[in-house]
């Protein structure tokens, strides 16, 4: 099947054994947070392997880091080195080569930190773009987002925006304001920053189905209590 048939899904993907997630680093040790990330990254890539249609390419920061990534991820998902630049520029570039380069009709980008992530979300965002909408973006409860898909390469709203920040999603439905694009929002969730976000993770995790966040599962079960938050000074 042609690439202009089919779509394709990027996942942007930091190796686990580089500095990442500084907000939990004094809450667990570094064997225990590179853990957590990588099964973050391994339940990202199961959800979106769960789509017959769709091609999945891994972009990798940093670009050395490709080869650990490959190493975790299933064939014949390919792994990308990101490049350089700020987030807005590396999607850029990602879009790029899968829209641009690779020919695909329709791209998502999905980050490994939103532990429910599915594959039925990321079908949803397909269809969106089916629908003739140019840009579709998955909502986080933090202000950003966790997924954005396209038709063609969103240049207009991946510049000049305040990543890391709560104002990136309004920051980002502006730009498309201004850009003339047609955009639409599917289902909210929440990604993991802070020792907050993971004890959250752990409580719900217990409602949902047994399929979800299978090595996340694995992590909690592993021995791998979670602290008492620290009492704040009086």
């Amino acid at each position: 099947m042609s690439s202009l048939a089919r779509f394709a899904i990027g996942v942007l993907a930091r190796a686990p054994s580089a500095e990442g997630k500084t907000r939990l680093a004094c809450h667990m040790t570094p064997a225990r947070l590179r853990a957590l990330r990588e099964a973050l990254l391994a339940d990202t890539l199961h959800a979106v392997s769960d789509l017959p249609d769709a091609d999945v390419f891994v972009f990798v920061t940093p670009d050395d880091g490709v080869e650990e990534v490959a190493a975790l991820a299933p064939a014949p998902i390919e792994c990308v080195p990101q490049g350089t630049g700020d987030l807005g520029q590396r999607m850029q570039s990602a879009f790029a080569h899968l829209i641009d380069d690779r020919a695909y009709a329709r791209a998502v980008l999905v980050g490994t930190d939103a532990p429910f992530l599915t594959g039925g979300r990321i079908a949803e965002a397909r269809d969106v773009l089916t629908s003739a909408r140019e840009v579709v973006l998955g909502t986080a409860e933090d202000g950003g987002y966790y997924l954005i898909g396209a038709t063609r390469v969103p240049a207009a709203l991946l510049e000049g925006i305040a990543w890391g920040t709560d104002s990136a999603l309004a920051d980002t439905l502006h730009a498309a304001k201004l850009a003339g694009l047609e955009t639409r929002l599917i289902a909210s969730t929440f990604d993991i920053d802070t020792i907050d976000d993971v004890l959250r993770l752990e409580r719900e995790l217990g409602s949902m189905p047994d399929g979800l966040a299978p090595n996340v599962r694995a992590w909690f079960r592993a021995g791998q209590a979670l602290p008492t938050l620290p009492t704040p000074p009086t």
